[in-house]
């Protein structure tokens, strides 16, 4: 069995069909609105937490390697302009 690939004419009839239940009041905007903040809220959750563990996994992963020769040297530098050792 082979999928139907989907034409622009058919985006464009898909959207008006939408439009036309937004306008005529069939569904409840406050409800709508909520629903698409709510996935925005979780869309942008997810991608902080995803790119936080991306993070985690690159710096353990150099941790592993023992020293990384471009960052000691950048990590030397820092150390070397901090005053008081800080």
């Amino acid at each position: 069995m082979t999928a139907k690939t989907p034409k622009s004419s058919d985006y464009e009839r898909i959207g008006r069909s939408m439009m036309q239940i937004y306008e005529g009041g069939y569904a409840n905007r406050k409800r709508m609105y909520r629903i698409t903040f709510i996935k925005g809220l979780l869309a942008g959750f997810g991608s902080v937490i995803g790119a936080t563990l991306i993070v985690a996994i690159v710096l353990w992963v150099l941790s592993l390697l023992g020293s990384v020769p471009f960052i000691d040297s950048i990590r030397e530098t820092i150390e070397t302009q901090q005053p008081n050792g800080f």
